[in-house]
């Protein structure tokens, strides 16, 4: 009876220490899968405290067929001025005018220009010259989209899937550069040789063929013919 009581006890003691063992264990697993994040987790958060990009400056924004900045097509060209101040070059005749807004140019780098053409409608009600078309070429101007100068040519057809070509011309740097216009929205863009890239991007009126009145800036100017 000793020895049966004995080894009673004995198994009562192995089985005390083989619980506490899973018990041990159990706990040492809960732990690290407390410890251990989540792939999944990690993800979403790591999504959701994604810095969102900085909307555009409304003063660098360019609106298709409307506006470039604060210059909008059919303003006035004195508001124009009260805008930008004097212009720092220009021609006029017969009505029209196009001038020249200049950048400082910093050491190395290329001077961009703001481009204003207006028009004298003497057949309106008031005399005025207003805005008909604005380029600029300074790359911190750009769509909601992100696109403008510098950008390529397979970029821009991205956003704007109806450009094509309306004319080209020789630009100072004896490169080839095409002009692509989407007629419909009232957009186009100079595009320079062999690279594709975008050298300007000028305003007009939605669904003004652009063909035969774009801006007065290349006497050279050749136009390509019409489908």
């Amino acid at each position: 009876m000793v020895i049966l009581s004995a080894s009673i006890i004995m198994i009562r003691n192995t089985l005390s220490i083989i619980f506490l063992l899973v018990l041990l264990s159990c706990q040492s697993q809960e732990a690290n899968n407390q410890a251990a994040p989540d792939p999944a987790a990690q993800d979403t958060i790591a999504i959701a405290q994604a810095p969102q990009p900085a909307p555009l400056d409304s003063a660098y924004l360019i609106v298709p067929g409307k506006s470039i900045g604060q210059i909008q097509l059919n303003m006035p060209a004195r508001q124009v001025n009260l805008i930008l101040g004097k212009a720092d070059s220009g021609d006029a005749a017969m009505g029209k005018a196009l001038s020249f807004w200049l950048s400082k140019q910093a050491t190395g780098q290329p001077q961009h220009y703001v481009a204003v053409y207006t028009v004298t409608d003497f057949g309106g009600k008031k005399d005025l010259p207003k805005v008909q078309q604005v380029q600029v070429t300074s790359p911190q101007f750009q769509t909601a989209k992100g696109i403008g100068t510098g950008k390529p040519l397979s970029a821009i057809r991205k956003h704007f899937s109806n450009i094509r070509p309306i004319a080209y011309y020789q630009n100072a740097l004896q490169q080839q550069v095409y002009i692509y216009d989407d007629q419909e929205q009232g957009i186009a863009f100079e595009v320079a040789l062999p690279d594709s890239l975008c050298t300007a991007v000028t305003i007009h009126p939605k669904g003004e063929n652009m063909a035969d009145i774009y801006l007065p800036l290349h006497p050279d100017i050749t136009r390509l013919e019409q489908p």
